[in-house]
Formats: C-alpha cells, sequence, structure tokens
C-alpha cells in the first residue's frame, strides 16, 4: 500500500469521525478546547494564531466557551495586565465525553473486523498514537 493510499484512507476515517462527531462545540471550539488541555493557560491572541482564527472570531468564541463554563478567563501571575484563557474541569470532561463519543463511532467498526484485521490494527496503534504526537507538535 502507497503512503497516499494511507493517507487517503486515514482522510476518509477522519471525515467519518467529523460527520458522526457530538455537535454540542463547533470544531473549532473542541480543538481550542483541546490546546488548552495540552498545553495549558494561553493568551487569547495565540489561540487565535494556533486554532487558525482572527482575534475577533477567537474573542466571540472564547466568550461562547466562557458562557458555557467550559473556559475561564484569569490574570497571568507574572503579568496582570495579560488575560489567559484556561480550561475548567468542565471543559475537561466536556472533551473526555467527546472522545469518548467519537471513540465509540470506530469501536463499532472494528468490531465487524475479523480477529486478524483487528490484530493488524492493535499492531499499528503505537504508529497511530506517534502520528497523533507529530500532529500535535
Amino acid at each position: 500500500m502507497s503512503d497516499e493510499a494511507l493517507g487517503e484512507a486515514l482522510f476518509a476515517l477522519t471525515a467519518l469521525s467529523v460527520r458522526r462527531r457530538h455537535r454540542e462545540l463547533s470544531l473549532t471550539a473542541a480543538s481550542t478546547l483541546s490546546t488548552l488541555e495540552r498545553a495549558g493557560p494561553r493568551r487569547l491572541t495565540d489561540l487565535a494564531v494556533s486554532e487558525e482564527v482572527t482575534q475577533p472570531s477567537m474573542t466571540v468564541l472564547v466568550g461562547q466557551l466562557v458562557g458555557q463554563g467550559l473556559v475561564e478567563r484569569r490574570r497571568d501571575a507574572g503579568d496582570a495586565r495579560v488575560v489567559l484563557v484556561a480550561i475548567t474541569d468542565d471543559g475537561c470532561e466536556k472533551l473526555r465525553t467527546m472522545r469518548r463519543v467519537g471513540a465509540g463511532v470506530f469501536t463499532t467498526l472494528v468490531d465487524k473486523l475479523d480477529p486478524d484485521e483487528r490484530a493488524a490494527l492493535l499492531a499499528a496503534l503505537p504508529t497511530l498514537n506517534r502520528l497523533t504526537k507529530l500532529a500535535a507538535s
């Protein structure tokens, strides 16, 4: 199998995941929560850059997430003029729920595979996890 065919197969699975995702949050909102969970509190301008949206769009999104109790604004301990956005416990729980629901889509499909196919996927798990880490860096 070529790298291109592998990429297309992974992309098709990603598209499936997006179509069947939990729709309470936009993809950008979910990505923003994930960034805050992984990277810790961030300036709004930094979030806008990392999520590839405009600062005004991120300001609106953060306002919505604050209203839902998923993030909070707090002062930077090192510079009281700086406001940081941080994920709340409710935001972390929302991400866990979204991940469980998303994983369930794939679990249902994996259950339809024969034992050799499941074993092949399990053998690929370290490589898939490495791809996830590479994408996050």
